[in-house]
This record gives C-alpha cells, sequence and structure tokens, in this order.
C-alpha cells in the first residue's frame, strides 16, 4: 500500500491532471514552458550525442564532475554570486537533496545538530532523521529569518551547520533582508556555525539580495540546484565549496555509500545549456510564465490575503480560523483540486501553521490555472467568507 501511495506522490507532483481528472495545485515546480525548452535542450542533446565519445561518456562515474561539468557551474553559479568561483570549489551532484544529504552527514553527522528555519522543506526532516541528526528550529516572519531567534539557538543548541532557503522561502515565499543576511552571518562566524544556502528559487525573482556565501563564503556551502529554474527532470545541481580541499573532504567519502554523483548524460547536457547560454533563455521563459501566472492570481484571489512574491512558484494563504486550511483543502478536493496544507514543513513541535501552500507552476496551463484557483476562491470564501458565498 505504501508503494501505491508513493507512486501517486510522485504523479501528483509531476502531472497537472491525475488519473480522477483531478488538478494538482499541491507542488512547487516551475511551468513547463515547452517553446524554448524542447528547442535548447534538443540543441544540447544533439550537441552532446554528436560531438562526444558516448561510450567514454557513460563509461565511468562522473565522481565531482569534469572540468566541464565544474566550469558550467561556476558560470551558473555567478549568476547569483557576482563572479565566477574557482571551479576546484565546485561538486556537481545528482540534485540539491543529493547535495543535502552529503553536506548533513559531513558537517554535522550522527549525533550532530543543525539548525533550520522553523518551516522548511520537507525533505530535510527524512534526511535528519535517516542520519541522526538532531534538527533545531529558528524562528521567521514576513522578513525571513529573525537573527536573534537564530543567536539564541546558537547559544543554546550549539548547530554545527545551519540550513535555510533564504530567497522565497519554501513555503512561506519570504525573502530574508540584506541587513539580516549580514546579522546571521556575523552571529555564525562568532558562534563557528557553517552555511548550507539552498539557493534553489534564487534564479526566478530579478532582485534577490545577495546570498550568504558571498557575505561569509568560509563558512558556506553554497548549493544551487536546476530543478526549480530549468526543469526538475534535469538532477543537476551545483554545490560551491569554501575551498577545493573541503569539497573533497565532504564528497569524496560518499563515493562508497550514496548516489550523490550526477548521471553523465545528465552533467553533460546541462552544461552544454549553460555554457552555451541557452540556460539563462530557458530561466528569462519561465520567469515570463510566472509573471502572468501570479497576474492571473491576483485578480482570481483578489481580496484573499495572500503571501507571494515575484518570481516565487507558490503562494502561502494563511487564515486565522483553527481547522481552515482542512476545511477549505477537503472542499477543494471535492471539486478535484489538490492544494498543500502547512503541516509538512513543520520543524519541531511548534503548531501547524493555518496556511494552505498554493503552487502556480505544476499545471500546464494557464486555463486550469484558472480554473485550480476558482475553486480554491471558492473554497476559502465558503468556509471565511460565508456571506460572500451565498
Amino acid at each position: 500500500m505504501s508503494d501505491v501511495r508513493g507512486a501517486r506522490e510522485v504523479i501528483r507532483q509531476t502531472d497537472p491532471t491525475l488519473s480522477d481528472g483531478s488538478l494538482n495545485l499541491s507542488g512547487n515546480l516551475p511551468p513547463i514552458v515547452a517553446g524554448i525548452f524542447e528547442q535548447r535542450y534538443r540543441c544540447a542533446l544533439s550537441k552532446v550525442m554528436t560531438e562526444e565519445q558516448l561510450s567514454t561518456l557513460v563509461g565511468s562515474h562522473r565522481f565531482m564532475g569534469t572540468e566541464t561539468d565544474r566550469r558550467a557551474g561556476s558560470v551558473f553559479v555567478s549568476l547569483r554570486l557576482g563572479s565566477a568561483p574557482d571551479v576546484d570549489r565546485i561538486v556537481v551532484t545528482n540534485g540539491t537533496q543529493s547535495a543535502i544529504d552529503r553536506l548533513f552527514d559531513s558537517i554535522a553527522g550522527r549525533g550532530g545538530v543543525i539548525a533550520v528555519e522553523e518551516l522548511t522543506y520537507p525533505a530535510i526532516k527524512p534526511i535528519a532523521a535517516r542520519l541522526g541528526i538532531r534538527l533545531c528550529p529558528v524562528r521567521i516572519d514576513d522578513d525571513g529569518l529573525v537573527p536573534d531567534s537564530f543567536l539564541d539557538v546558537c547559544r543554546r543548541e550549539r548547530p554545527s551547520a545551519f540550513y535555510t532557503l533564504p530567497t522565497l522561502h519554501n513555503p512561506t515565499t519570504a525573502t530574508t533582508t540584506l541587513d539580516r543576511r549580514r546579522a546571521v552571518a556575523d552571529i555564525a562566524r562568532l558562534n563557528n556555525v557553517q552555511f548550507i544556502e539552498d539557493d534553489i528559487y534564487s534564479m526566478l525573482p530579478v532582485d534577490a539580495p545577495p546570498p550568504y556565501a558571498t557575505l561569509a563564503p568560509e563558512i558556506s556551502w553554497y548549493i544551487l540546484g536546476t530543478a526549480k529554474s530549468l526543469s526538475p527532470g534535469l538532477k543537476v545541481a551545483y554545490v560551491v565549496a569554501p575551498n577545493g580541499a573541503a569539497a573533497g573532504r565532504a564528497f569524496w567519502p560518499g563515493v562508497k555509500s550514496t548516489y550523490w554523483m550526477a548521471a553523465p548524460l545528465n552533467a553533460e547536457v546541462t552544461a552544454n545549456l549553460v555554457l552555451s547560454g541557452h540556460a539563462n533563455e530557458v530561466v528569462d521563459a519561465v520567469r515570463l510564465e510566472m509573471g502572468c501566472r501570479h497576474q492571473l492570481a491576483e485578480e482570481i484571489l483578489h481580496g484573499i490575503p495572500v503571501a507571494t512574491h515575484p518570481g516565487a512558484l507558490n503562494l502561502w494563504v494563511r487564515m486565522a480560523k483553527s481547522g481552515a486550511r482542512f476545511e477549505i483543502a477537503r472542499l477543494a478536493q471535492s471539486r478535484n483540486v489538490i492544494v498543500g496544507i502547512g503541516d509538512a514543513f513543520v520543524v519541531g513541535d511548534r503548531l501547524p501553521p493555518e496556511a494552505l501552500r498554493i503552487g502556480l507552476g505544476t499545471v500546464l496551463t494557464r486555463d486550469q490555472l484558472s480554473r485550480g484557483l476558482e475553486v480554491v476562491r471558492d473554497a476559502y470564501r465558503r468556509v471565511l467568507e460565508p456571506s460572500l458565498s451565498s
């Protein structure tokens, strides 16, 4: 039964229409921009297929990446870091989760402590549990991480690292301000805490603050995955280590026990997309489509308090009535629309937020998104504004 549920969840994350005709607004994927992506990806794939010796390409492990892979990684992350880091600091991995897994294990290890935002990427919890790592929640608000709370956790819990999604935080879409980032960087230095910075959502906004990795590079492990800006199935994420020696110490032992290495074909095609400049065109197309979808959501959900920001792949809808999230989700599902609730993101013993996460990118078309958002609007009003729905 668990395998069936797992398969169904995979389908919900990747297919806008389920077998029962439901629309999935619970995921947090970028929209498919087929008009741009198809041509650019085919071009990259064709170049690899015609110019590379395939038996050599797939004939061995990629390990930390070839020189070309790491050069592409350096170019890709420079879009956020402002300059291209030395290639010996770059590790090419099989997606963000694989990178996080290795870094959690190498920095904290069994019995270790890692600080995280009090709401965080749900995959973090099972990764930490499997590795025997304790997570300590840090408070966040509409301006992102609260420095005083981080300082308190550092003094009380002595974490080895801080895993953070500072830009378009999942699920709240909050972005930690530059002033707060500077304060947090100072606190981390004073308390010997390393950053594990997951910047996967940062490619879509045009005015995101600089990463922690630019403020405290000597204690930062910076991760920039392709899943939220190019395509989830690429399964490539680039890691920038504090230095080359640290990169080897963190990742090389994992070749015997994990699957963090990128598949050669994926790494090669992604490198081609980046170095040709075609990756930037895909990001631009995703950003443009998300702008249209945000405008659509603003029109349909007018009057409903929604937290989001330009470029965010989701909306975060908070409400005051206890249990409202369950009622709204149930009503939406009765009309074949699936939305997410905040419970899965909670770290520690805090009460789950009375909130819904509504993905804007998972469905294929704007028409499907309009229909889904109209159902959510009607359910919200029925539960919280019954006089408007009667």
